[in-house]
């Protein structure tokens, strides 16, 4: 987490010929926020399709469900329940607000806490502790190199390895930590974007059927936004420091096979999609068919939606993202959300470095967003 002496550090080095910032992104709309770590939010539920790879952390106000197979380079945390699949695996850790439920063959990196019981299939291994409000079950063969903890009832299979302690009954357990609601935090972020302006119109009608090349700026539709099949949108960088922002007022779509390719993008440069969701009767939705990529950052009022061998990836190391206000997000199989080991937004805010002066539009998102922040952060 980011604090507000840096947040404040950051808006008085922005007067400056140099500011230190993120080699990552230029403009971490997050930055200082519950969210500053998280490739994925959802204030509803989010699945992933078999054999998916996500780069950094998820989270969900509700549930969150991986298919056989799928990676989660970060930690898992869902305000309800935790699903995994057979040999799926979390590099990270697992808070569940009420149940977890890892399939056989699975792989926790690190500890997993759940508010209610832990159900652990055969021949899995999980790297830390296991706490659960109620029960704890452990299939035969897995392991377990930490402790094991339950408030009631522990079940465990044959063969099992424990590397510490187990115990029942135990006053030990303690509830793990509340997943809140980030729509108010997503849609402060939307009004921030939202506000830089609608620069250069895109005609809903006619842009994306054809392939596209745009320079850095501020993009806006009044309707849709959207990508045909088999299209090309080239981001041309012109190798300097850049922000593109895109403010959609209804809902973005990348066709099937379409894609975003980015042409002498620098590391420093950064790429908003703000789904506002703001025309009469509509959603604010994302959606990317099969075999489509996208790059950056998409910020939905409503949900986001992938077919399979969807990709959403940052620039550079950065994992990009997408966060939905309101409603879910569903990938398809085989889709990349973030490549493996990319660095998430807490990370890349402490990895400063000095940069060139960045854009006005990168000045103007980043003080607005800081002094949001900072107001709400003295009225709590």
């Amino acid at each position: 987490m980011v604090s507000n002496l840096k947040i404040i550090n950051i808006l008085l080095l922005i007067s400056m010929p140099t500011v230190f910032f993120t080699a990552q992104a230029s403009f971490q709309p997050l930055l200082g926020s519950d969210l500053n770590n998280q490739s994925l939010y959802a204030s509803g539920y989010i699945t992933m399709g078999a054999r998916t790879t996500v780069g950094g952390n998820v989270q969900s106000a509700t549930a969150i469900t991986l298919a056989a197979d799928v990676i989660v380079g970060g930690n898992v945390e869902a305000g309800t329940t935790v699903t995994l699949g057979a040999a799926a695996g979390v590099d990270g850790y697992i808070e569940s607000g009420s149940t977890a439920t890892l399939g056989a063959d699975a792989t926790v990196q690190e500890s997993i806490q759940a508010g209610t019981t832990v159900t652990i299939g055969a021949t899995a291994e999980i790297g830390g502790d296991i706490s659960g409000g109620t029960t704890v079950t452990v299939g035969a063969g897995s392991i377990a190199r930490g402790n094991i903890d339950a408030g009631t009832t522990t079940t465990i299979g044959a063969d099992v390895q424990i590397g510490g302690e187990l115990t029942a009954h135990s006053s030990q357990v303690s509830p793990p930590p509340e997943v809140k609601n980030q729509e108010e935090l997503i849609t402060s972020v939307q009004e921030t974007i939202k506000a830089m302006g609608t620069g250069t119109e895109l005609v809903s009608t006619t842009f994306g059927t054809n392939d596209e090349t745009l320079e850095a700026g501020i993009y806006s539709t009044i309707n849709y936004l959207s990508i045909a099949i088999g299209k090309t949108l080239t981001l041309d960088g012109k190798g300097v420091d850049g922000t593109w922002v895109f403010n959609i007022s209804n809902y973005l779509s990348f066709a099937a096979d379409s894609k975003v390719i980015l042409k002498n993008v620098t590391d420093n440069s950064s790429i908003l999609w703000n789904v506002i969701g703001d025309k009469s009767g509509s959603t604010g939705y994302a959606q990317l068919g099969a075999g489509a990529e996208a790059r950056g950052y998409i910020f939905t009022k409503g949900f986001v939606q992938t077919g399979a061998d969807s990709l959403i990836a940052g620039i550079g190391n950065d994992c990009g993202g997408a966060y939905s206000a309101t409603n879910f997000i569903e990938f398809g199989a085989d889709s990349v959300i973030g490549m493996k080991g990319c660095t998430n937004g807490a990370a890349a805010a402490s990895a400063l470095t000095t940069v060139p002066e960045p854009t006005s539009i990168w000045l103007l998102a980043l003080g607005l967003f800081g002094l949001i922040v900072i107001a709400r952060r003295k009225q709590a």
